[in-house]
C-alpha cells in the first residue's frame, strides 16, 4: 500500500488505505483516552496491562509494527516509539500513524528507537540474549557501498553466533534504529585485534559518525544536476537467471552508471539509503518500462531516446539527472537522482507518455523504506511486479 505517492484512480488501494486510516484514528482515540493510565502504569503499583492494550489497539493497525515506551528525550515526559523495526518498507505507514496523532500531553512520539547510552545498550543486550556482553572492543571501516562495517572483538563470548547477535543489538541501541539501518554494513565478530583502530564499545557511536563524515567528504556539495559535465560513466554487465517475471531490477543484463557504488548497491539488493550517496537530499529512483516481445536492439534504441528527453527536461528544470541506464531481459531502466520527486513527476509523465512507452511503466525507488512506493506512468498502469 502506498502512502507517499498514492494514485487517486486506484480505487481498491484507496479503499484499503481509508480502512487503515480508520483503524489509525481508533488507535489514537484509545491511546488518548488511556494516556494517564499508561503513564501511571510505569510505576510499580499499577496493574494496567500495556502489552494487552497495545495488542488490542495498535496491532489492529498492523501486527508487523513494533512499539516501545521510555523516558522522553527532552523534559520529564514519556516517549512512545512506533517503529517498523527491520521492515523498513513499513516506514511510510509508521510515519502516517505518527502524523495523525492528536496532541497528547506527556508523550513524545517517534518512528524509530533513538540512540541510547552505553549503560542502556548493555542492558538491552542482556535483556534480549539473557547474557551479559562482557569485554568488547570495536573497529570501524567504510565499505564499497558507503556503509560503515563493524568488527567486534569479544573475548568473553561463548560462541561467535551469539556474539554477533549481541554485537548487532548493542550497535543498534547505541546508534538508534534509523542511523543503524542507514549507515551500518557488515557486522563481524573476530578472534583477535588486528590493526590499531580498536576502541571501547562506548566509543562506537563517535567512531561510526567519524566514518560518516569521511563518506560525506567524498560526496558533492551540490546536487548532481548541477554537476552533469563532471559525471564519469562506466559500463557493466550481469548474468541474471531466466524467469517469467522480474521484480525491481532483477533482469538487468548490461548498462552504464555515473555512480558505481550506488548502482552496485541497488543491483545487489543491499539495504539502500539515498543519504549514503547524497548529502544534499537527492532521492535515487528508477524508471522501469516493459519491452517484452521486442529484440534487445529495439529496446535499447527506445531506452536511449527516452533517456535523452527525460534527462534534458529534468536538467532544464533543475530537478534531477539520469545517473544510470540499463537493459534487462524484459525491461529497460533509467536511474535518476531527483532533488524533488513530487515536482519531477509531471515532467516524467509528460516525457514518458510522449515517448509512448509501454503501459507497464513505472517510477520506483531504490531506498529500502520506499520499496512499496511507486508511480505509474499512465492512469491505468497496473502495479509493478513484486
Amino acid at each position: 500500500m502506498r502512502w507517499l505517492y498514492p494514485d487517486p484512480n486506484d480505487h481498491e488501494e484507496n479503499a484499503s488505505r481509508l480502512a487503515v486510516e480508520s483503524r489509525i484514528a481508533r488507535w489514537w482515540t484509545a491511546f488518548a483516552e488511556h494516556a494517564t493510565e499508561i503513564r501511571e502504569s510505569f510505576s510499580d503499583d499499577s496493574d494496567f496491562d500495556i502489552p494487552a492494550f497495545m495488542r488490542e489497539h495498535l496491532e489492529q493497525v498492523d501486527q508487523r509494527l513494533g512499539w516501545e515506551f521510555g523516558p522522553a528525550l527532552e523534559g520529564d515526559d514519556e516517549r512512545l516509539v512506533i517503529t517498523p523495526e527491520h521492515r523498513l518498507y513499513l516506514r511510510p505507514l509508521a510515519d502516517a500513524i505518527i502524523a495523525r496523532a492528536p496532541k497528547i500531553d506527556g508523550f513524545e512520539l517517534y518512528h524509530a528507537r533513538p540512540a541510547e547510552s552505553p549503560d542502556v545498550a548493555l542492558a538491552a543486550v542482556e535483556a534480549e540474549t539473557e547474557r551479559e556482553l562482557g569485554r568488547c572492543k570495536v573497529s570501524t571501516a567504510v565499505d564499497e557501498m558507503n556503509r560503515v562495517t563493524l568488527k567486534f572483538f569479544m573475548p568473553d563470548a561463548l560462541d561467535r553466533e551469539l556474539g554477533a547477535v549481541q554485537a548487532a543489538i548493542a550497535a543498534e541501541s547505541l546508534l538508534g534504529e534509523e542511523a543503524f539501518a542507514r549507515w551500518t554494513g557488515r557486522i563481524e565478530v573476530v578472534d583477535r585485534e588486528e590493526g590499531s583502530n580498536w576502541v571501547p564499545l562506548e566509543e562506537l557511536k563517535r567512531h561510526v559518525f567519524a566514518e560518516v563524515a569521511n563518506i560525506d567528504a567524498t560526496l558533492r556539495e551540490t546536487p548532481l544536476v548541477m554537476n552533469v559535465d563532471r559525471l564519469q560513466w562506466s559500463l557493466w554487465r550481469l548474468s541474471p537467471p531466466q524467469k517469467d517475471e522480474y521484480p525491481r531490477q532483477q533482469d538487468l543484463i548490461m548498462g552504464s552508471s555515473a555512480l558505481d557504488s550506488m548502482s552496485a548497491c541497488a543491483q545487489l539488493g543491499q539495504n539502500f539509503d539515498s543519504r549514503r550517496y547524497s548529502r544534499v537530499g537527492e532521492t535515487f529512483c528508477f524508471l522501469k518500462f516493459d519491452g517484452e516481445g521486442r529484440k534487445i536492439a529495439a529496446r535499447m534504441d527506445e531506452r536511449k531516446a527516452v533517456e535523452k528527453t527525460v534527462n534534458e527536461a529534468l536538467i532544464e528544470a533543475g530537478l534531477g539527472v539520469v545517473v544510470g541506464t540499463g537493459t534487462g531481459k524484459k525491461y529497460s531502466y533509467l536511474d535518476l537522482a531527483l532533488t524533488d520527486v513530487s515536482a519531477s513527476l509531471p515532467i516524467i509523465h509528460e516525457q514518458m507518455r510522449a515517448a509512448a512507452v509501454a503501459n507497464r511503466s513505472w517510477l520506483m525507488f531504490h531506498d529500502a523504506h520506499l520499496a512499496d512506493e511507486w508511480v505509474g506512468i499512465y492512469e491505468d498502469t497496473p502495479p509493478p511486479p513484486s
